[in-house]
């Protein structure tokens, strides 16, 4: 089906987004603590991005980093690692 509307001599595109999550990963990093030592920390990493539920049409693909409690907060990253058969950490 497509997502182009038609009225007279006009035509538009109308899509329906919804945000999705293509790959996750969980990222050992190493960062300075107050007294510039190191210290390493997990964050996780997911490639996101808009896909039209009627088209397929995709945008905004991004990268985004968080903290493993928050990631394994995250819905949309959920629907992912359910999608692949991983459970959450």
């Amino acid at each position: 089906m497509s997502c182009t509307k038609r009225f007279l001599n006009f035509q538009w595109e109308h899509h329906h987004w919804r945000r999705e999550v293509s790959a996750t990963e969980i990222m050992t990093v190493e960062e300075p603590d107050m007294w510039a030592r190191p210290v390493f920390r997990d964050h996780v990493r997911c490639d996101t991005r808009e896909v039209c539920d009627v088209c397929g049409a995709v945008r905004h693909e991004r990268s985004c980093l968080c903290d493993p409690a928050r990631g394994d907060a995250c819905k949309i990253r959920q629907e992912r690692l359910t999608q692949s058969g991983h459970a959450p950490h």
